[in-house]
């Protein structure tokens, strides 16, 4: 036996040629797709794979970001060897082949060009727009560099630096995309846009964040928790079974006063407000006269979609009384079942009237005040739809059969309706469900003169809802001109709105003391936005960076101020959700704006005193359940976790 018959084995274990399997191999390797945009994959930096992704974002060329195509999102397998070297040489004849024909490679690249993306010349002239300005920058930078010796600075060139694309102020601003998160209260992942409140102000956290054990506490509190649209009887209950649930006619009139005061006047969306008062006696004295007869002959004559608004007006009037608080968390959330059941029993998808939407909204207005915010944002959009089939977004004809005060009320409504959509949707930073406003803000002929609490705060949604329209194109110049149209509200209030002095009643101070709440909230906001903005490019954007920023800090101590005046006249009144978010998303602001000097004194101390009286309201909204489960009842314990973890502890 020869020697090659030795080293063959030793050589090529396998039983087949090797070098022919590795190229078919390599033909057959799996390619892999493009996941990346362009920009991200030129310079090797990590990419999302959003549109516009967060790197493109923040570098401000978002227009850029564009993933490809699923046809041509692939990448070749890579070759080696004489493959590459094939490729090469293909390559350099592609050159000289070019080269020596112009002809031939003008036609080339116009039908190469034609299967580019529209719009790959304006680009292209960015791009190197961009490579020009960076250019001019590294040069003043050398320069200054080279003077510092000398103690020479060296201006930027406002040619290069005014003009900077996305920075400048009248450029649009490229918006992150939102990310999902936990709902303490709910356990339930919702959606928080970029631009939202933060997180830890809507008792919100990432999902994974936590630990187990923080989960399984979560969990634990869940549990019990009462499904706010649960039916709470058997299918197809009868009127007996929804008349057990009314309180005593003593408590209906109670609850009924502490509406009355403590909730219509900041969320009038009782809009029939006299017309229910009427109904709601003499439902209560034809209650007593068939008490001995009949328990339930009482219902038989009343429509089911006014009992869903009597019991949607007693779930916000036993939120703000002085019920002992385990009382009132559960008599609220069976009020809240009782007026679904009616609105069921109504078919209100099918036979919608005014009465079951002002139920709905009210509704809403409860599972706001009990941290059931996004339950109450999703609610608000079927309610608008409901109010939209009844046409309630259009203006009435003059020549119509319905009375003057009648159109008055069905705009006040559609308003209302705008009025709590709107904040939730600013809050969680998402689309609001109305973007064309086809009928104006109703105006109270007999009112005083000015706008009245209502109608400012309807301005500041009419506001609010035109930059949410062109949210996705608007300029820092334009945030400005919408956070100036806000602070102008004041100056067509009604006087006493305006100015303390002017008050004649306690709750002329109340209404005055809520508007500022909401409207330095929402400029907050808004400065908060440019400030964000401002910090990629502080000196290119053209916009006064530390005057913003005294504003936005004005802004959050006079909301905190006004809360904290607010609760020392009257304390109920405060249990709204609105006022209580608003007043910490603002102290919240104030923390992270303030860093030392006086201001931080002042800032400190008022964060100090909001904090006390939320731990004092909690201390009063705790209680157990049948399994020692600690319930909270309201919004302060949200509040109060936010301002504890910004703060540093308790």
């Amino acid at each position: 036996m020869d020697s090659s018959d030795h080293q063959g084995p030793s050589q090529n274990p396998y039983p087949y040629d090797t070098s022919r399997i590795s190229e078919l191999l390599k033909r057959k390797r799996r390619t892999r797709g493009i996941k990346s945009c362009f920009p991200c994959r030129h310079r090797k930096v990590r990419c999302d794979g959003n549109t516009p992704c967060s790197s493109c974002v923040q570098r401000h060329h978002p227009e850029l970001c564009c993933l490809p195509s699923s046809s041509s999102g692939q990448e070749p397998p890579a070759s080696e060897g004489k493959g590459s070297a094939s490729m090469n040489g293909d390559r350099d004849n592609e050159v000289h082949n070019h080269s020596n024909n112009p002809r031939g490679d003008q036609r080339a690249w116009s039908s190469e060009s034609a299967n580019y993306p529209p719009g790959i010349d304006l680009i292209l002239s960015r791009l190197e727009k961009m490579d020009k300005e960076i250019s001019s920058l590294k040069a003043e930078l050398r320069q200054t560099q080279s003077n510092s010796g000398s103690g020479t600075i060296v201006q930027p060139n406002p040619a290069s630096t005014s003009q900077t694309p996305y920075m400048r102020k009248g450029s649009t601003l490229a918006k992150s995309p939102g990310k999902h998160f936990v709902e303490d209260a709910t356990g339930a992942t919702i959606f928080l846009g970029s631009h939202s409140d933060p997180p830890v102000a809507l008792g919100c956290r990432q999902a994974g964040s936590g630990s187990m054990l923080d989960d399984t506490m979560l969990l634990d509190q869940l549990v019990p928790r009462t499904y706010p649209f649960t039916n709470l009887w058997k299918p197809e209950p009868g009127a007996g079974e929804i008349y057990e649930t009314l309180p005593d006619e003593s408590d209906i009139i109670r609850y009924w006063q502490v509406y009355q005061t403590s909730v219509h006047p900041f969320y009038p969306a009782l809009v029939t407000y006299e017309q229910f008062n009427i109904s709601l006696f003499g439902f209560l004295n034809k209650r007593s006269s068939t008490m001995l007869e009949n328990e339930t002959s009482v219902l038989d004559d009343t429509d089911s979609s006014w009992l869903a608004l009597l019991f949607a007006v007693l779930a916000c009037g036993v939120q703000f009384s002085n019920d002992p608080i385990k009382e009132r968390d559960l008599r609220c959330k069976v009020f809240i079942c009782s007026s679904f059941q009616c609105l069921r029993a109504s078919n209100f998808f099918n036979n919608t009237n005014m009465d079951q939407i002002q139920a709905k909204a009210l509704i809403g207005h409860c599972l706001r005040n009990n941290l059931d915010t996004n339950s109450a944002w999703i609610l608000m959009g079927s309610t608008i739809r409901l109010a939209q089939s009844i046409g309630l977004h259009e203006e009435t004809a003059s020549d119509t059969q319905s009375s003057t005060s009648e159109q008055f009320q069905r705009r006040r409504l559609w308003w209302m309706l705008l009025w709590q959509d709107t904040f939730l949707s600013f809050t969680y930073d998402r689309p609001p469900n109305v973007n064309n406003l086809s009928t104006s803000i109703p105006h109270d002929p007999d009112a005083c003169p000015g706008l009245s609490f209502a109608e400012c705060v309807c301005t500041l949604c009419q506001i609010l809802l035109e930059r949410a329209r062109q949210e996705n194109t608007e300029t820092v110049n334009e945030i400005l001109s919408f956070k100036g149209r806000m602070a102008a509200i004041f100056e067509t209030a009604s006087p006493f709105l305006q100015d303390k002095m002017n008050c004649r009643s306690l709750q002329e101070h109340l209404e005055r003391l809520a508007l500022s709440i909401h409207i330095c909230y929402a400029i907050c906001r808004l400065c908060r936005l440019v400030l964000e903005t401002a910090e990629y490019a502080a000196h290119s954007t053209g916009v006064d960076v530390d005057s913003i920023r005294m504003e936005c800090i004005d802004r959050a101590a006079e909301a905190v101020e006004s809360f904290l005046d607010m609760h020392r006249l009257a304390a109920t009144v405060c249990r709204s959700w609105a006022f209580v978010h608003n007043a910490v998303s603002c102290a919240l602001t104030l923390q992270g704006l303030v860093a030392t000097g006086p201001q931080r004194s002042h800032a400190d101390m008022l964060v100090k005193r909001l904090i006390a009286v939320l731990e004092r309201e909690e201390r009063q909204s705790v209680w157990q359940d049948t399994d020692t489960n600690v319930r909270y009842f309201g919004p302060y314990s949200r509040a109060l976790k936010a301002l504890h973890e910004t703060s540093g502890g308790h």
